[in-house]
């Protein structure tokens, strides 16, 4: 206990005691290239950044090579029925490529006005 701060003379190895003054200011930064201690673990991953401006688009790039041709399609019409009046048309196309068929019902119109009378017929027998 030499040496450490005491508050009276009565401790039996106390010769003196002392009051400890203020911290003094922080000392110059020692030279570079001592030891560097030991990477410490990887922190968790942030958060998404936003989306930054789009960049300008760049140059056409060259034709590529033509391809084959195609099966020429078949096209047979199939079913054509009549839908109740009022409703919509509706089409429907079935079969593989290229021969396929064309299903269509088509509403039936309104009734029209009724006509202006005929002649008289002639007199039967």
């Amino acid at each position: 206990m030499f040496g450490e701060s005491c508050n009276n003379n009565t401790h039996p190895r106390c010769r003196f005691c002392y009051v400890q003054g203020p911290t003094g200011p922080t000392g110059p930064t020692g030279p570079a290239g001592g030891p560097t201690g030991s990477t410490g673990p990887t922190g968790p991953t942030g958060p998404t950044g936003a989306t930054g401006i789009t960049g300008p688009t760049g140059p056409t790039g060259s034709t590529g090579a033509t391809g084959m041709t195609g099966a020429t399609p078949s096209l047979t019409i199939g079913t054509v029925t009549t839908g109740a009046p009022g409703s919509s048309a509706t089409a429907s196309i079935t079969g593989t490529a290229p021969n396929f068929i064309l299903n269509l019902s088509i509403p039936q119109g309104p009734t029209g006005p009724t006509g202006a009378s005929g002649p008289t017929g002639p007199t039967g027998p």
